[in-house]
């Protein structure tokens, strides 16, 4: 179980990486392409998004600030506990790999291999 736990601690980070850079270059810039029988727009999804007029759209969206996102954070609980792993495990982990963000998907196998070796398991 804790090395499944050192696995998430690693990969976690450098698989969200990946999928915020997907996201941002890759998908919500694609074209789609029109179908047939399908009333929906066309063309690119951030390009929708920020012009809805122009692809018979109307904004439907409204802004959010820092207080309302913090009431809402207070109302559901959702900061009492924002961490994915047991404190003192997390702690252990960032005592030998302190900032998983710099770890490149290509590093990401060395670097839960060398958590695994350097990790003092008697602490748990």
């Amino acid at each position: 179980m804790t090395f499944w736990m050192m696995l998430a601690y690693v990969y976690i980070p450098v698989i969200q990486k990946q999928l915020d850079v997907f996201k941002t270059s890759v998908w919500n810039n694609h074209r789609i392409r029109r179908q047939r029988q399908k009333k929906l727009p066309t063309r690119i999804p951030d390009h929708i998004y920020m012009c809805p007029d122009k692809h018979g759209g109307e904004k439907c969206g409204f802004p959010v600030t820092d207080e309302d996102l913090q009431e809402v954070a207070e109302l559901s609980c959702a900061l009492e506990s924002t961490d994915d792993f047991l404190e003192d495990f997390r702690q252990e982990c960032a005592r030998h790999i302190p900032n998983t963000i710099q770890i490149e998907p290509d590093q990401a196998a060395n670097a839960s291999l060398y958590l695994k070796d350097n990790f003092d398991q008697s602490k748990f």
